[in-house]
């Protein structure tokens, strides 16, 4: 059994301060039969929040900028998801051909987001705001999940599938090929978050 590789990609989302007019969310490229018919990757996902507190929009924002969680760089965020992508794998020699066996992908997904309880003070338009905010702004994260979980069963599909005439030389290849699909998933990400502006176009946005 080849040693466990692994590899993690860090993403973000960051509040609007502008109001633009909100657009659906960039729909994920449709998956192909091969990744219908492929063994399934194991995915767990989580939820985790930090708590604000205040009555003014203007009270929100200034919590979330002091309190929301960091990224790599350690810029603070609205709301943040971080996914790790797990794969391990063993060859098998077949006469004149090698192939992968017990292939394993697993993929965890942490997102953070941020909870408030509003107060006797807060008035309704507040509230109603907020809710509006936090609904975008699962919106926005839901869709870097989904670019993740599409490449967990990428990765899934193309390990399950390679095959070539000596193990040592397709470990390899499997390695060089699993880099290069992590590789796209960080692409299609960050065109993700250029695109919705990391949510600015799907209305992360809390109003006065």
């Amino acid at each position: 059994m080849r040693p466990l590789i692994l590899a993690a990609v860090i993403l973000t989302c960051a509040c609007a301060s502008s109001s633009p007019e909100p657009a659906s969310a960039p729909a994920p490229a449709p998956d192909s039969a091969a990744l219908a018919r492929a063994p399934l990757a194991s995915i767990t996902a989580r939820e985790q929040y930090y708590d604000i507190d205040g009555s003014s929009a203007g009270a929100l924002r200034d919590q979330i900028r002091r309190l929301g969680p960091k990224d790599e760089s350690g810029t603070s965020h609205d709301a943040l998801t971080v996914w790790s992508l797990e794969w391990a794998y063993g060859t098998a020699q077949r006469g004149d051909s090698c192939a992968l066996k017990d292939v394993r992908v697993t993929l965890n997904v942490s997102v953070t987001l941020p909870r408030w309880t509003p107060p006797a003070a807060a008035s309704a338009r507040l509230t109603n705001s907020w809710r509006t905010y936090l609904r975008n702004v699962k919106r926005h994260e839901t869709g870097l999940r989904t670019i993740a979980e599409q490449n967990a069963r990428e990765l899934m599909t193309a390990l399950t599938a390679l095959r070539g005439a000596s193990c040592d030389r397709l470990s390899d290849e499997a390695t060089r090929l699993a880099e290069r699909i992590v590789a796209d998933g960080r692409a299609r990400n960050r065109a993700y978050d250029v695109q919705t502006k990391h949510g600015q176009t799907q209305g992360v946005e809390l109003g006065p």
